[in-house]
């Protein structure tokens, strides 16, 4: 488990140390290319019944899609808690990220389609879920638009005056390199583990399945008995309507009762099939999953 350090300034815990100071900067530069509004309103300030003001606001360098991010920054899971403003701000915008501390904020916390960016002791980014992808309120953007516009731009005569950053030197470009590659070799490590657990549980379901698999074979037998031979991996409409014609035909020998035994004895056979032939399912694409991470570790090294 990873261990966290504590630091405790003005009377606020904050993990490894973090303040919203050092997220947001890396959020920057996440978005050096992009339109980045600290601090951004959603609207005029003055007269304003409903104004609302996130941490951080990002308009896309695109147009295929237009797309807008918010982001609310948390370094404490105390303001977390008792923020009751964020949900006023899905309406400014197409993406909606929390970023925190790693593990300051679960993905159980808040609903599945608002997206989680953690960052590593290392003071790395990292997407924790991924945000779902909605419509803003035209009205409600077009006011952030306006202040935007009005109040945080510096308009310039050529738009390729926009662009002010000197070119990247070789040592620089190389260090980028071998910072990419450490990067994606890091990521091949969290997915291997998390396919790791994956195998794990497949494990467990490969053992239900083999009690499943004794059971059914208990049925046969039984079905045997009564004069009926069933193929339980023979998952065919033919077989189960072939069955259920043989208990037909012995409905004149046999009570109701027990007639009605055998028709819940061949549901749960059915049932039982479909159930196992899924987890093989499961474990077929779990051993896939598992090799295209070996795949990307491999590359992920070479790369370094």
């Amino acid at each position: 488990m990873t261990q966290h350090s504590l630091i405790k300034e003005k009377g606020v815990t904050r993990l490894n140390g973090m303040d919203s100071r050092l997220i947001m900067s890396l959020l920057e530069d996440r978005h050096i290319k992009d339109v980045f509004v600290p601090e951004c309103k959603n609207g005029e300030t003055w007269g304003a019944r409903d104004l609302l003001k996130m941490d951080a606001w990002v308009l896309r360098r695109s147009y295929s899609p237009l797309t807008t991010i918010g982001y609310e920054v948390k370094c404490s899971r105390q303001d977390f808690e008792q923020d009751q403003k964020w949900t006023g701000y899905l309406d400014l915008c197409h993406l909606f990220y929390f970023v925190c501390p790693a593990g300051l904020i679960r993905a159980t916390d808040l609903p599945q389609s608002i997206g989680i960016i953690w960052v590593s002791s290392s003071h790395k980014l990292r997407v924790k879920r991924k945000a779902e992808r909605s419509d803003p309120d035209p009205e409600k953007l077009n006011r952030l638009l306006i202040y935007v516009l009005m109040a945080r731009c510096n308009i310039v005569a050529n738009m390729n005056e926009r662009s002010t950053d000197p070119p990247k030197d070789k040592l620089q470009a190389m260090r980028d390199v071998v910072e990419g590659a450490n990067e994606r070799k890091e990521l091949a490590y969290i997915v291997k583990g998390h396919i790791r657990d994956m195998w794990e549980q497949v494990q467990k379901t490969n053992r239900d399945i083999k009690g499943r698999e004794d059971t059914l074979k208990r049925f046969e037998d039984r079905l045997a008995l009564l004069g009926i031979t069933w193929d339980s991996s023979q998952n065919q409409w033919q077989e189960t309507s072939r069955i259920q014609n043989e208990i037909e035909m012995l409905n004149k020998n046999i009570d109701n009762y027990t007639l009605d035994r055998m028709r819940t004895l061949a549901s749960q056979l059915t049932g039982a099939v479909e159930m196992i032939t899924r987890y093989r399912e499961k474990e077929t694409m779990a051993k896939e999953e598992t090799g295209r991470a070996n795949e990307s570790e491999t590359i992920a090294t070479q790369e370094a």
